[in-house]
């Protein structure tokens, strides 16, 4: 097993909440459907709200549609922050990732663990981030800024 590269990335609440707000909504089969579902609402209660008179409950459909989003998000938010606290595991957590040949050997304060890349169940890539999803609610998060070209381009890689 021939060492590659090496990143690490140090765990907090900002980024627990990005993994949290970002992956399940990239792996999940039924994002599309949601996404047109709201999109669908929107344009339906802008109709409303063009053809009705102001007073009426169209008005207030509009509001709940933009609402609805902030407030799953405010909830979505919160959650994860209690989850954080109550967890010590996961709070002030210094995680090293080394990249070689046929896995992935991450080791932080709190366990090691080898993953080997047929195990990888998802590769999430945002502009900032990677996230190495070894199941489907669990996963490890790479920072770009951390990594060298090479490791990020090994990751590109890596997801085809």
């Amino acid at each position: 097993m021939k060492f590659l590269y090496q990143t690490f990335t140090d765990y907090n609440l900002e980024e627990f909440t990005r993994f949290n707000m970002i992956v399940p909504l990239r792996i999940s089969k039924y994002r599309p459907k949601i996404l047109a579902v709201c999109y669908i609402l929107m344009i339906f209660s802008g109709f409303l709200r063009v053809f009705t008179d102001p007073g009426t409950p169209a008005f207030t459909y509009l509001l709940v549609v933009f609402a609805i989003p902030l407030v799953l998000v405010y909830v979505s938010k919160r959650q994860c922050r209690r989850v954080y606290n109550a967890n010590p595991q996961l709070q002030e957590r210094h995680s090293v990732m080394r990249f070689y040949e046929d896995h992935l050997q991450e080791t932080s304060n709190h366990q090691s663990v080898d993953v080997p890349y047929s195990s990888i169940a998802h590769l999430v890539e945002t502009r900032t981030h990677f996230y190495l999803m070894t199941a489907a609610n669990q996963g490890m998060i790479i920072i770009k800024k951390n990594c060298s070209a090479e490791l990020i381009q090994f990751l590109h890689e890596l997801k085809q």
